[in-house]
């Protein structure tokens, strides 16, 4: 089941939407200037924790400190002083609201397991500081961190390879390749 969730992903128009999107939000990918790549397969495989939370790293604990601590103290915590109402400008009752509704995720993630799989692109071809670039499911990720879970569902999409400088600087761009599936479940 999972594989052919999988298939539908890569073909879904809203899933290359996303991507495009995260793509440009992340200043470490376009300060190194390059385009966004396309999807060119994509497979359902169990992935390790660590890779799948290597992006944002830094930002990790900020989140697990929102689950491990008392629902007393939440005001106090740095994620709610600094990452929300400081960076992103967000009052404390919608704050407070965000972090109960990720607080009830870890629940949901300890009762029922994760139920729908992460969605990474491998960028090893890049030069960035992590491997798999992931655009959506990481509060998912966080919970089963957690819970202490090694592997989470993924779906783990092969992308155009980078440009090279040459290219880039004559304007010629890599033709974008017709999407193929490998679909595989590594449990």
């Amino acid at each position: 089941m999972m594989q052919l969730q999988a298939l539908f992903m890569l073909v879904w128009p809203r899933t290359y939407a996303k991507f495009e999107r995260e793509w440009h939000k992340a200043s470490s990918i376009t300060a190194k200037g390059y385009a966004t790549p396309r999807f060119v397969q994509v497979s359902a495989e169990w992935v390790p924790i660590d890779l799948v939370l290597e992006k944002n790293s830094d930002e990790n604990e900020d989140y697990l400190e929102i689950l491990r601590v008392d629902a007393s103290r939440l005001e106090q915590t740095r994620y709610v002083q600094e990452v929300q109402i400081k960076k992103h400008g967000r009052s404390l009752a919608s704050t407070l609201v965000r972090v109960e509704e990720f607080r009830n995720l870890a629940k949901s993630v300890a009762r029922d397991g994760i139920r729908r799989p992460v969605l990474l692109a491998d960028v090893a071809a890049f030069e960035l500081p992590y491997r798999m670039y992931r655009f959506d499911g990481h509060h998912r990720a966080i919970c089963a961190k957690h819970l202490g879970l090694e592997r989470v569902p993924a779906f783990v999409f092969t992308v155009t390879p980078p440009e090279s400088p040459t290219l880039q600087k004559s304007g010629v761009t890599v033709a974008d390749s017709e999407p193929t599936t490998a679909l595989t479940d590594t449990r």
